[in-house]
């Protein structure tokens, strides 16, 4: 797992899980029992949080899935 975001003075963090099928977003933070939120995109994730998901995408753009071949 790798932390892609973690707020200044904030307790909410997102960790990207790499899986056979692509990525997994966890969401930490947004719980009482501090459970995570998983999502299946970064936007998802970010949207969660509240927060643009093109810096990180800036930084990482592996994290965005594939374009499609177009014909």
């Amino acid at each position: 797992m790798f932390l892609i975001f973690d707020a200044d003075n904030s307790t909410t963090q997102i960790w990207a899980s790499r899986e056979s099928y692509g990525w997994d977003f966890f969401v930490y933070g947004l719980t009482v029992s501090g459970d995570p939120r998983v999502c299946p995109s970064l936007a998802m994730a970010c949207e969660l949080v509240g927060i643009d998901p093109r810096p990180i995408l800036n930084i990482a753009p592996f994290l965005s899935p594939p374009k499609e071949a177009t014909q």
